[in-house]
């Protein structure tokens, strides 16, 4: 593909995707070449942060699928997206030197969330998600059958920055 073709699939993606963010009151963090970050609950935490982050991710899976359908139906190549989520407390603001300063969150529940989306590809999952984020839906939402519905619980999983395995549900694709 040429690039400019390339930019424009990126772009249509990052717009589906961003749409499902901010219609479940989620924040863009950035976008990462052909994915992106998003958080919830900043920068004001909610009482549905978790449910908002696991119904947006399971919309966002839906909005690919749709896509997908149609970018078949026109003889283009699908796109697989996989998502990884995980509850808990980051630090959050302005990084960066005198020349620029970028808005960013940062912390473990960051870096443990990106570990378990690349978990997605080796457990041939397009969700996976933290036993938190799960205990946390059953707080927020104590009737949460139907977001978890599809998922499944699996062995917790060893996550590089973490020093037990970390309990995972996940989707399969």
């Amino acid at each position: 593909r040429s690039p400019e073709q390339v930019i424009a699939v990126l772009r249509e993606f990052h717009g589906l995707m961003e749409t499902e963010v901010f219609r479940h009151h989620g924040t863009l963090d950035k976008y990462l070449g052909d994915g992106l970050m998003a958080t919830f609950g900043t920068p004001m935490p909610s009482d549905k942060d978790a449910v908002n982050a696991l119904s947006c991710a399971r919309a966002m899976i839906e909005a690919t699928a749709a896509w997908n359908a149609k970018r078949a139906a026109a003889g283009e190549v699908e796109i697989r997206a996989s998502i990884g989520l995980h509850y808990g407390s980051a630090v959050l603001g302005d990084i960066g030197g005198e020349s620029r300063l970028e808005y960013a969150v940062i912390g473990n529940t960051v870096n443990v969330a990106s570990r378990l989306e690349a978990l997605s590809r080796p457990l041939h999952c397009r969700l996976v998600v933290s036993g938190d984020v799960v205990d946390q839906v059953r707080n927020e939402q104590p009737e949460c059958d139907p977001l978890l519905d599809g998922m499944t619980s699996l062995e917790p999983q060893s996550v590089r920055g973490v020093s037990k395995p970390v309990p995972v549900w996940a989707m399969p694709i």
